[in-house]
């Protein structure tokens, strides 16, 4: 319990520099940042890199699919984004025949780009801070969700593809409205083969030194006229009249950089009873529930090249988040985060007491928060449960897709997209191998739930439901699946499903999740406003001190800074800010499933034929690090010089720093790139696609 000591006299109290200048910043706001990246070594002004009303970077950084981010690097619409972002559409069009994730695919012509359903990018138009509309709303009594919905309403936007949204940010302290046009006929150019794409695979993710060539490129297009369009034969590519400009200078340490993009989400400001709880409760329950998942799925993947590509971007998908959550475990013990973040919670509390301004209601709200979270702790890990469940027993999902399908039939709706869906599962689904790994997930639940009385695990349905065909896991009950749908008439399809046994499975489990998220709703409800509250304290110090915070990650354009240069992981080993392609061939095992290289690949290294695209040292530089504040959702992120051209893509975090979205220092988390000069000589040199080289506009 922390003592409440009002301090007498209000004393000077300078804003700690732990949070000033690191963070990702709304474009709007780096204005204020402009003087410090200066000082950086940046070169351009605020405004060349965000203006609403006049071209600037901005107009080349598109959110690619709503999940990860791109940029346009041509003139007619060619879009630059990581290998792993356009991975689910390579695969879509990869079959045993045309195996394109391991060949790679290059178009020939424009009339070879293949088109992707479903697929879309969004350009930003304007962002804008309307807390002064939002907040009187709130204050006549309106909710947030309210205000917002009455504020959209009120200022409706012409035009089809026009989209507007306003976010929350500094935990409802701010509000922006984001204005995007979205353009959603989006074709496959080129991409490398995974061996280049995802060469290391696993065992380098989140690693440095990193030698993974990760990217891919797809074309907008637009119809005749310009406008945003679906997909059709007649749309023309995109004329973009602001394409970024390719630097082949290449980088040195203490460069300026910077990552333009829209992280999705971090958490800098949680009390620490927070974070200890994510650290040592929360991330240990979820890297255990994956490994079950994922050990399946690599035996079988490894032995079988069929289940490897229907379960490539799966695995990937899901091991991603396993293996970071154990880099935040292990880097917030070896970077001492937690005592880092007890400092500033005190410093915050010391301002606010020192200088009479809300003097114990830091206090009091460091002493809720720790009641709160200790309240949630069982309710939060029955949840994570049945979200790993949920996410990961594909029976499951099949049964959601069989609901969905037999609900708009039942309406006389058109089933088309849901027959459709159901055939894309699948495409990609093993009967066998998710009987054995949901099986043993599933297990997994129940024996927790029998060892902890307070976790919500519904032991008696999955009782119940395990007789009603001798077992829930039996091979009968999988191989009576109806997975041959395109053999069928759409009316024999739906009825199969209908009457299947694993039909209901969906709509009873999310049932029984949702009750237990609304158990615990209200207290998550009291724990937000708290920290609106915690926030606006944060803030209000910062400002006092004439410093602005950045806001946490929500997926909105942000822009994070920093300079190039390697680091000490630990005593004795020192990483440098690049790799080059000799690492390649010193990791190069063959006929490894992630060290493997095509031999055309490989001949090309050892050649050396690397011509304007090598480094000062001859040498074909691959990977780069820089200290720029990264999360998901900057994946595809451009990586920016000085004056704006592109020298890399952003495609991971080094395993040490993962725990940024909780605590970044710049002494540790960095974020890898892939350094344009790898990829461009991977496209010229080793593909062979003049044509798009041609499109591009290079630096002097």
């Amino acid at each position: 319990m922390l003592k409440k000591i009002l301090i007498p006299i209000a004393i000077s109290f300078a804003f700690p520099n732990f949070l000033i200048g690191q963070g990702m910043w709304l474009p709007m706001d780096l204005v204020n940042q402009e003087v410090n990246m200066i000082s950086k070594g940046m070169k351009m002004s605020a405004s060349d890199i965000y203006t609403a009303n006049r071209g600037s970077l901005k107009d080349a950084i598109v959110h690619f699919g709503g999940f990860c981010t791109g940029e346009i690097i041509s003139s007619k619409g060619l879009v630059l984004t990581n290998h792993h972002c356009g991975y689910s559409a390579i695969q879509k069009h990869s079959s045993i025949e045309n195996d394109y994730l391991k060949n790679g695919f290059w178009a020939e012509s424009m009339g070879d780009e293949k088109p992707n359903e479903g697929l879309y990018v969004d350009f930003i138009i304007s962002i804008e801070d309307v807390s002064d509309r939002i907040f009187p709303l709130i204050l006549n009594g309106l909710t947030e969700k309210q205000a917002v919905d009455s504020l959209l309403k009120s200022n409706p936007t012409s035009g089809e593809s026009i989209r507007v949204a306003i976010k929350s940010i500094y935990y409802g302290n701010q509000f922006i409205q984001i204005i995007s046009q979205r353009f959603s006929d989006v074709r496959l150019v080129g991409a490398p083969p995974s061996a280049v794409g995802k060469f290391g695979a696993d065992t380098d993710n989140w690693v440095w030194p990193r030698h993974t060539g990760d990217f891919s490129m797809f074309r907008v297009y637009t119809a005749p006229d310009g406008s945003p369009s679906d997909y059709s034969p007649e749309n023309i590519p995109l004329v973009s009249n602001n394409p970024l400009t390719i630097s082949l200078a290449g980088v040195k340490e203490g460069d300026f950089s910077m990552i333009y993009g829209f992280p999705g989400r971090t958490t800098s400001y949680l009390p620490v009873s927070e974070v200890v709880q994510q650290v040592d409760v929360m991330l240990p329950i979820k890297v255990q529930l994956r490994e079950i998942v994922l050990n399946t799925w690599d035996s079988a993947m490894r032995v079988n090249p069929m289940v490897k590509i229907q379960y490539a971007s799966k695995y990937a998908s899901v091991s991603n988040g396993w293996k970071k959550w154990i880099g935040q475990m292990e880097g917030m013990t070896a970077s001492h985060g937690i005592d880092t973040l007890k400092m500033r919670q005190k410093k915050v509390i010391k301002y606010h007491s020192a200088n009479h301004e809300n003097a114990f209601r830091a206090v009091d709200l460091v002493d809720e928060f720790d009641k709160q979270i200790s309240s949630l702790e069982n309710s939060r890990k029955s949840i994570i449960y049945f979200q790993e469940i949920l996410r990961n027993w594909e029976l499951l999902t099949w049964s959601r897709l069989a609901n969905d399908l037999v609900r708009l039939s039942d309406k006389g709706n058109n089933i088309d997209k849901a027959i459709r869906a159901l055939q894309s599962f699948e495409k990609n689904y093993d009967l066998e191998l998710d009987r054995r790994a949901s099986k043993n997930l599933v297990n997994e639940w129940i024996n927790a739930g029998k060892e902890d009385t307070l976790l919500n695990v519904p032991i008696q349905y999955l009782k119940e439901t395990d007789a009603f065909v001798r077992g829930l896991f039996s091979p009968h009950l999988y191989n009576s699946l109806p997975l041959n749908s395109n053999k069928y008439s759409d009316t024999i399809v739906v009825e199969l499903c209908r009457n299947h046994l694993a039909f209901n499975l969906w709509t009873d489990l999310i049932t029984k999740y949702r009750s237990v998220f609304l158990e615990s709703r209200n207290k998550e409800r009291l724990f937000e406003s708290g920290m609106k509250e915690w926030m606006n304290l944060h803030m209000s110090a910062a400002r006092a001190s004439g410093k602005i915070l950045s806001a946490d990650a929500n997926s909105t354009m942000r822009v994070s800074f920093g300079e190039v240069g390697g680091f000490s992981p630990k005593d004795g080993a020192t990483y440098n800010h690049r790799t080059t392609t000799d690492g390649i061939l010193n990791k190069y095992i063959p006929g490894d499933y992630e060290f493997d290289l095509p031999q055309g690949f490989r001949s090309k290294l050892e050649s050396r034929d690397f011509g304007e695209y090598a480094d000062f040292d001859g040498k074909l530089p691959v990977c780069i690090l820089s200290a720029n504040h990264t999360s998901g959702g900057n994946s595809g992120s451009p990586a920016l010089n000085s004056k704006g051209e592109l020298i890399g893509l952003n495609f991971d975090r080094v395993w040490e720093g993962t725990m940024s979205d909780f605590y970044f220092t710049p002494e540790r988390c960095r974020n890898i790139m892939v350094d344009v000069r790898y990829i461009m000589w991977v496209v010229d040199k080793y593909a062979g696609a003049s044509r798009l080289i041609k499109e591009m506009k290079f630096a002097n």
